[in-house]
């Protein structure tokens, strides 16, 4: 069973429990109470360690109480509401200044405006609801911390299952563009799996690199380092780059290099059964005996002139190979595998969860995008708040506000995405409710209400469609609930769903945060972290074993952004669209530039990493100044020359001199691609720059 199934049965498990406790020992009306600030609350509720349990659902908890309690008390005074509901959207927004980890508090406390908003008029605020919602809320960060303690070995176990898991799908999407490398669906195929996989990835490290306790921890963290490597390795190890010397591969070659990461594909999802279901199963030889036959095939004598450029690619697979081969190994061996760096050196991989005050303050800027944002759903929001008040209809303005909300993303792209599945999850959520309707048994109802709730919980970063769906079921449930058996409004719902997913959509455009705002930066910060893998390792001693392996995982997440960045670009209005030919080309040279690299690394570990002659030292040093001096931005083409002696020590290690010239080379396009880059938004700016030609 996947984590975020198991996170959303606990999610809606303890849901019941505060409004089944409080409705035994108090009554309905303080159920409810309770049960809107325990929804809130639940949404920080996320699968991660306790401690960041802990404080997140804490935060949501202080935000969604502070925000509930200002509406409802600014309610009665009606010409200070509209300014309230939108300085209380402002603040929830510009709690994402403390980063992604903040994203669902800042939902809690839009959440707690909507269900306040559903509070009729004649209640009011009550000391006696106020206390029953904080006894809720609190009550939920309770169950929260508790089981998110219990289940923690659960997750370290699934979390690990799912990068194995995403691996094998990695390695199939390359064997895929390996087959047909001009095939553009299946390049689109690779980039989604490797962002998928990233993006596990991290979710791992922050579960397992913070536990030491027991061999299970000591092996979780070996296993993951080992798919870090054998990640980094594969995107690295292109087939096209290593042979950028040898001339394109034949067509069976690329079908003997695709077969061996099909099998070496399947070998990692017997690795992640295994893991699934922590139960030992022998390993298929069958598998391993395959890869080898391949590799062998590959490296025989054929006298074609395609000797080397085969050695060259089946010591890339080899390579990838053994990592695959200790993976499964770990999993069998009797004794614990060693760490190959300090336990201390793994904190730097863990996402930071730190909530300083700070973090928000120096967003407090007109060109902050997180300031941007902040304002321009503000205004959205008191705008669908004033329109509500025009409808012909009964006026919902919760509904139409929650749209709004979570209809309006970072970017345009995240938009339009949110803004379908809305529509088309409210459509479908209101089906379901349709159903409902022909029952009158409120226990009934509110079961119904704690299990969408905990559907809507599971679904959120899976598949936002469904969520919207259980959400529009929890929003007219809770309302028919609240209001004691009034009518369902099924139809309203749509519309006012319609009316805040276009509201969202149109108030996107004012203060918009385009992507080319923050490419220059970005830009920036690529070239550092590429400058920092390249210096650490072009070395012969590596002072701390763990360095590498970070300095390459900032490299590959620095280029990760602008890829994402050229993604959402691309449904930005042509005038501010980013020019996708240019970003196409900085992309491509540089994962080329860290895959040479990456083989460099190899070549040199191969070698042996001794401290070795002093010339070989010397060498390897001029290259790192002459690739910071190429990855400059520069109008210039610039052929970096090494000096006859440096050309002559790294000769001395086999297939070195040639991957470090390649790699010059494509740091030198990099360089000429970001000046390009960096020319064409000042002139954008300047509004000179012409609309993009592939644009259409």
């Amino acid at each position: 069973m996947p984590a975020w199934v198991v996170n959303g049965l606990t999610v809606a498990s303890g849901l019941m429990l505060v409004q089944g406790s409080i409705l035994l020992m108090a009554g309905a009306h303080a159920a409810q109470a309770a049960i809107a600030t325990g929804v809130c609350a639940s949404l920080a509720d996320v699968v991660t360690t306790t401690d960041r349990v802990a404080r997140r659902v804490l935060a949501a908890v202080i935000a969604s109480t502070v925000c509930a309690t200002l509406f409802l008390a600014v309610r009665p005074c009606e010409a200070i509401v509209i300014p309230t509901v939108v300085l209380i959207v402002f603040a929830a927004m510009l709690l994402q200044a403390w980063g992604p980890k903040a994203g669902t508090v800042s939902f809690a406390t839009t959440m707690s405006l909507v269900f306040a908003m559903s509070v009729p008029a004649s209640q009011g605020l009550t000391v006696d609801s106020a206390a029953w919602g904080l006894v809720g809320a609190i009550g939920y960060w309770i169950w929260a911390v508790l089981t998110a303690h219990l289940l923690q070995p659960t997750w370290r176990r699934l979390a690990l299952a799912s990068v194995v898991q995403d691996m094998a799908g990695l390695l199939r999407a390359l064997a895929a563009r390996t087959r047909d490398p001009a095939d553009l669906q299946v390049q689109e195929q690779v980039v989604r799996q490797e962002a998928k996989l990233a993006e596990q990835m991290q979710a791992a490290r922050d579960l397992i690199f913070a536990n030491t306790d027991g061999p299970a921890a000591h092996l979780q963290t070996c296993v993951l380092l080992r798919l870090t490597d054998l990640r980094d390795l594969a995107i690295a190890g292109k087939i096209d780059t290593a042979l950028v010397r040898h001339g394109a591969a034949s067509l069976q070659e690329r079908l003997i290099f695709a077969d061996v990461l099909q099998h070496m594909a399947l070998a990692m999802e017997g690795v992640a059964q295994h893991v699934r279901t922590a139960r030992l199963q022998p390993l298929d030889a069958t598998v391993e005996r395959q890869i080898g036959r391949l590799l062998d095939a590959l490296e025989a004598r054929a006298g074609d002139g395609r000797d080397d450029a085969r050695r060259v690619v089946a010591e890339i697979l080899r390579s990838q190979f053994a990592h695959v081969r200790a993976i499964q190994a770990m999993h069998t061996a009797i004794e614990q595998p060693p760490l190959p760096c300090r336990r201390s050196d793994l904190r730097r991989y863990i996402a930071p969860d730190a909530w300083r005050w700070a973090a928000i303050w120096t967003q407090l800027r007109p060109d902050s995008p997180t300031f941007r944002y902040a304002v321009r759903t503000a205004l959205a929001a008191g705008s669908a708040y004033a329109i509500c008040r025009l409808l012909p209809w009964t006026a919902h303005p919760q509904w139409v506000l929650l749209s709004v909300t979570v209809v309006m993303q970072g970017s345009l792209a995240q938009t339009l995405v949110r803004r379908n599945a809305r529509v088309w999850g409210t459509l479908s959520g209101c089906v379901v409710v349709a159903l409902l309707a022909w029952s009158s048994s409120t226990l009934f109802l509110t079961l119904c209400f704690l299990a969408a709730a905990g559907v809507a919980h599971a679904y959120l970063g899976v598949r936002y469609s469904v969520t919207a769906a259980a959400a529009a079921v929890m929003a007219v449930l809770q309302a028919h609930l609240v209001a004691h058996g009034t009518d369902f409004s099924i139809l309203e719902r749509v519309a006012d769903t319609v009316i805040g997913a276009l509201v969202g959509w149109a108030a996107s455009y004012a203060l918009p945060s385009w992507e080319r705002r923050r490419l220059s930066n970005d830009l920036r910060q690529a070239h550092e972290a590429i400058r920092a893998y390249a210096a650490e390792i072009l070395k012969l001693d590596e002072a701390s074993p763990s360095l590498p392996r970070f300095t390459r995982q900032r490299a590959y997440d620095a280029i990760r952004a602008i890829g994402a960045t050229q993604s959402r670009t691309l449904a930005e209005p042509a005038s501010v669209r980013l020019p996708a030919a240019e970003l196409t080309l900085w992309l491509a040279a540089a994962y080329d530039l860290m895959s040479h690299l990456s083989n460099a690394r190899l070549s040199l570990t191969l070698h042996g990493r001794a401290p070795g002659p002093a010339p070989l030292g010397n060498a390897l040093a001029q290259v790192v100044c002459e690739l910071d001096h190429a990855l400059r931005p520069s109008t210039l083409e610039r052929s970096s020359v090494l000096e006859p002696a440096a050309r002559s020590a790294l000769g001395s290690v086999p297939d070195l001199l040639p991957r470090l010239q390649d790699a010059l080379k494509d740091a030198a396009n990099v360089g000429m691609a970001s000046c390009k880059l960096r020319s064409m938004l000042a002139r954008r700016a300047n509004g000179g720059l012409p609309r993009d030609p592939e644009a259409g």
